[in-house]
């Protein structure tokens, strides 16, 4: 498999080819051009240098309004508990208050009905004192009527004993009367009889009028005694109906200021739940701001990364002194007497770049000795280490060893040459089919380098649209399409503008977006993009014969496969306007 290009590569990442003092270009330069190249290069590394800082500067800012940001939104989240708290408080403590008014207005009429029941009692206590008075007079009209009673029932008991006597002298005088008195005696017996009956039954009725007198009497005391308690109970009513009044005013009092604590607690509550609002609407905002500060830190980043990208793709920021050709071979290096097992990811006349080794550091500037296959041994010097891996320069090269290394890299550049003429010849037909539409007015030259991106509505990924994107995709498909069906191992066949715009891609990857379905669009609807990631924007920016490089593409919802892309610049009436991009599946 061949090395990867990673897709974000440090930005002070120096190339891979070794410094003009350490190989020989391939055609020698006179004095004056070499100067005047020098000074080209130490002007862009000025330049490089300067715009690195300054981008360094705006990721320090960033990090700074990140880091405030986060505090921010740690203060926010504190103010919304605590505000949560306090509405959820208020919101108890209103329902409290709204049961203390309810409770106290209940009491309040509890209480009045109290005072109600106190003013009745009263009165039934003023009738019972009057009922008392005159069951006391009618009592004592009982027992003058009982002694009036009494004195009668003593007459009948004085006549009762009289007519006992004059019976009993009758019986005698009946007696002595003999056979002619008999029927006198029989009377006078019966009146007897009836006199004892009369005398007994009076005596029955002053026994009775005995007992009715003391009960008379009884109750006369009794009445008196209630009568006497009544009234003495009739003041302490009147004082608990006074208190009872008080009482009243007082819980009435309670209650106006319950209703009104109540009131008072509620707007508590729904301020508290206002403030537990706002929090979260800034909470919100912190957030944003917090994202676009990380999105801000990223883009910052990119920039240095599409900066360097763009500089060392440009004719006065190239540095490589040859070009690079991704292969992979394995390889030992030797440093510090440790022994590193790796491949080699691409290699140039100028060095070699090699697979990271995370089990040994090794430090930029160190010498070693690489063991390359098809090359042998050759000393190095460690340019830089990278998330890409280890930058070697080769050193000490000499003549014999430079054939070795320009023959093994001559072999690998005639394993890539049938794909860098298919590239360079595709771009050169493009070239020529733009150019004729401008010659026959399809297109303006304004037109064919709008960089007005205006995005499309609704899609996802965004899609974008130019004012050449029509004539494009009528013009574009007919060269495109017939190169990508010379190759089965040839993934796609598309021109990139300078930005990374891929006007039209190839049919499999130019379908109608399904609404709701990133993933599928991400890997399906790859025209109308803008890929400006390492290899796109190499791709684009690069203004040498060819590149080629190979990488992981990302084909969306974690779908990763490995590419391996020759590519060649296109340049429309003597402008650079983009470049090819021929991939092949590994």
């Amino acid at each position: 498999m061949l090395g990867l290009l990673r897709r974000a590569p440090q930005p002070s990442m120096p190339d891979t080819s070794a410094p003009a003092d350490e190989v020989v270009p391939e055609a020698r330069e006179t004095l004056p051009e070499m100067r005047r190249d020098r000074l080209d290069t130490e002007a862009v590394d000025a330049l490089e240098a300067d715009v690195l800082k300054a981008i360094s500067g705006v990721t320090r800012a960033i990090a700074e309004a990140a880091a405030d940001v986060a505090a921010v939104e740690r203060d926010l989240a504190s103010i919304r508990d605590h505000a949560g708290g306090l509405a959820a408080s208020g919101q108890s403590a209103s329902g409290e208050t709204l049961s203390l008014a309810s409770s106290t207005e209940e009491l309040a009429a509890t209480s009045a009905e109290i005072g109600r029941a106190m003013d009745r009692a009263g009165a039934r206590l003023a009738d019972a004192v009057q009922a008392a008075q005159k069951a006391g007079t009618l009592i004592a009209e009982l027992a003058s009527a009982t002694a009036e009673i009494a004195g009668i029932v003593d007459t009948i008991s004085a006549v009762a004993r009289q007519t006992n006597l004059l019976a009993l002298n009758a019986t005698i005088e009946a007696a002595r009367a003999g056979e002619a008195g008999r029927g006198f005696a029989v009377v006078a017996g019966e009146v007897k009889a009836l006199s004892v009956e009369t005398g007994n039954a009076a005596e029955d009725i002053r026994q009775r009028i005995a007992r009715l007198r003391d009960t008379a009497n009884a109750s006369t005391a009794a009445v008196t005694e209630i009568v006497h308690v009544v009234q003495d109970v009739q003041p302490v009513f009147d004082t608990v109906r006074q208190a009872v009044g008080e009482q009243d005013a007082a819980i009435g009092e309670v209650a106006r200021l319950a209703n009104a604590t109540s009131a008072t607690v509620g707007q508590v509550s729904e301020r508290a739940a206002e403030v537990d609002r706002i929090s979260l609407e800034a909470s919100e905002l912190a957030h944003r701001a917090d994202r676009a500060t990380k999105s801000a830190d990223e883009l910052a980043k990119a920039l240095g990364q599409r900066f360097v990208t763009v500089v060392r793709q440009s004719e006065i920021g190239d540095r490589r002194l040859s070009d690079r050709f991704p292969v992979e071979r394995p390889a030992t290096l030797t440093v510090a007497e440790r022994s590193l097992s790796t491949r080699t990811v691409d290699v140039s006349r100028g060095g070699v770049l090699l697979a990271a080794a995370p089990e040994a550091a090794v430090a930029a500037g160190s010498r070693g000795k690489l063991d390359l296959r098809g090359v042998g041994h050759v000393d190095v010097r460690i340019v830089a280490a990278s998330a890409m891996g280890l930058h070697c320069a080769f050193a000490d090269v000499t003549e014999e060893l430079r054939s070795r290394i320009e023959a093994f890299v001559a072999e690998v550049e005639a394993a890539y040459r049938p794909r860098i003429l298919l590239a360079q010849e595709t771009a050169r037909r493009i070239e020529a089919l733009i150019e004729r539409a401008l010659a026959d007015g399809t297109l303006s030259r304004e037109g064919v380098f709008d960089t007005d991106y205006r995005p499309v509505p609704g899609t996802d990924p965004v899609q974008y649209e130019t004012s050449y994107l029509g004539a494009f995709e009528r013009l574009l498909p007919a060269v495109l399409e017939p190169i990508l069906a010379t190759d089965p191992k040839m993934a796609f066949c598309l021109a990139t503008d300078r930005n990374g715009y891929i006007p039209v891609h190839n049919k499999a990857y130019s379908q109608p977006q399904r609404p709701g379905d990133p993933v599928w669009n991400a890997a399906n609807a790859r025209n109308k993009r803008i890929f400006d990631d390492r290899a796109g924007i190499t791709a684009a920016r690069s203004t040498r014969p060819f590149v080629i490089q190979a990488y992981a593409r990302d084909m969306g919802g974690g779908k990763v496969i490995m590419m391996q892309e020759v590519d060649a610049p296109i340049r429309i009436l003597g402008r650079h306007w983009g470049g090819l991009r021929t991939a092949y599946r590994l």
